[in-house]
């Protein structure tokens, strides 16, 4: 086992993996690799983000906006999804981004959902189920 001296003459034991010369705490392994060793079987893997892309929303500020806070600052998702239908988000819609990167704001990366039973239903899902409905219950009133 590799070991460092500390300025006062005391040897301790250092991680066992190569370049990591903090102090081991269990298994030869620093704090630090313990912990991935044992959340991912694997000292060197390293955190597991979303496909390795960015957790946060990009806000932006758009004084006024009907759906921006009362600083004036909306996420950009809602922004655009807001543009592209030509009117602000109700209460209950929310934007989901479909390839799960949460700073790719394309029209194309975006889905409108509604937070209206059953939840996380796509607004095109509804739409086709309620014309079911009205074909099956009430077809007078597609006309």
């Amino acid at each position: 086992m590799k070991t460092k001296q500390r300025p006062w003459n005391f040897k301790y034991a250092v991680c066992t993996i190569d370049d990591c010369d903090k102090e081991h705490i269990a298994n030869g392994l620093c704090q630090m690799h313990y912990t991935r060793n044992r959340r991912h079987g694997n000292p060197l893997t390293k955190a597991r983000g979303h496909k390795g892309k960015g957790s946060t929303y990009k806000m932006i500020l758009v004084k006024g906006h009907p759906n921006a806070n009362s600083k004036g600052i909306i996420s950009e998702h809602r922004l655009v999804m807001s543009e592209h239908l030509g009117r602000p988000l109700l209460t209950n819609e929310n934007v989901h981004h479909i390839n799960g990167d949460r700073k790719d704001n394309r029209i194309e990366n975006l889905e409108l959902w509604s937070e209206m039973q059953p939840s996380g239903q796509r607004i095109e899902d509804k739409v086709e189920y309620a014309l079911e409905i009205l074909r099956l219950y009430a077809p007078e009133k597609l006309g």
